[in-house]
């Protein structure tokens, strides 16, 4: 901040500059304009100073008040030369960037927004938003639904796959045991072949003839005739294994369409043929003929 002296030595400078500057231009002026030197005519003139020794006195006396008051006066002190000083800090080479001022309008329009409670919906928007929630929940509902449903269905296809491959390999095992158990059967039977009882050929027809019987009345039991056209006689071969259950029916001569050999292969696999009591007539191949009614077909 300027101090009062600064302000009037610098007033004394300019008022200094001014005059130099009027000085200069009355010297030009008086330069280039020429000078109009009067000629005196007659002799010159002659002056003389006399000064009085009154006046002589009080001159000296004031020249000598002048030198004691100089005398009397404080020595002048010495004007202080200005030194660089020595910063201990080293200088920054690059400038610092400026410091981020604050916006203090956007700062107080979020305090008041901060304190300001939030706008109440009005009862036809919450009402609507409530109903767009329920029904996102509803289909977010359906989805998983969907989703348990499919995997519902995967897992019982797998299972269903799974059983008919057991099913498969069940049956193939069956089927190689009772190969097995035909081999040994027929290795069984081979000495009763070579020495058969006399006059019967170690058979017993008595025995079959029930045992053909049993089988073809066991067939009409299970025979869903409905369909069937009468006196028609449909001749198939099945194969079964000890116990009784059929495992493979062929069509001879059957003039049945696909629903009626349906029901026919139902009928034989739907339980077991008999069994006990006939294992010596035993056959694993057997023909048999399905005709309705039984009583007119067989006339």
């Amino acid at each position: 901040m300027e101090t009062f002296a600064s302000q009037a030595r610098a007033f004394l400078l300019a008022l200094a500059l001014h005059a130099a500057l009027l000085l200069l231009m009355w010297l030009g002026v008086d330069w280039l304009l020429p000078r109009s030197e009067a000629v005196a005519a007659g002799e010159p003139v002659k002056a003389t100073l006399k000064v009085s020794d009154r006046d002589r006195k009080r001159a000296q006396a004031a020249m000598a008040k002048a030198q004691k008051a100089e005398e009397a006066a404080p020595p002048k002190q010495p004007v202080a030369q200005r030194q660089p000083q020595d910063s201990p800090t080293p200088l920054q080479p690059k400038a610092q960037k400026p410091l981020d001022r604050p916006d203090t309008e956007n700062q107080q329009a979020i305090s008041r927004l901060a304190e300001e409670p939030p706008p109440v919906p009005a009862p036809r928007e919450q009402e609507q938003r409530t109903r767009q929630e329920q029904v996102d929940l509803t289909e977010d509902i359906e989805r998983q639904q969907e989703v348990e449903r499919r995997q519902r269905l995967l897992a019982l296809q797998e299972i269903q796959r799974q059983r008919q491959a057991a099913e498969r390999r069940t049956r193939i095992e069956e089927q190689r045991l009772q190969q097995l158990a035909d081999m040994a059967a027929s290795t069984d039977r081979a000495p009763r072949e070579e020495s058969p009882p006399p006059g019967q050929r170690g058979e017993d027809p008595g025995l079959l003839a029930r045992y053909k019987a049993a089988m073809l009345q066991t067939a009409d039991q299970n025979w869903n005739h409905s369909n069937a056209p009468e006196l028609t006689t449909c001749r198939v071969r099945f194969t079964q294994i000890p116990g009784g259950e059929v495992i493979n029916v062929e069509f001879i001569a059957c003039p049945y369409d696909a629903e009626g050999r349906e029901f026919v292969e139902r009928a034989l696999k739907k339980s077991p043929m008999p069994y006990s009591g006939f294992e010596r007539v035993f056959m694993r191949q057997v023909e048999l003929g399905f005709c309705y009614p039984r009583e007119d077909c067989e006339r």
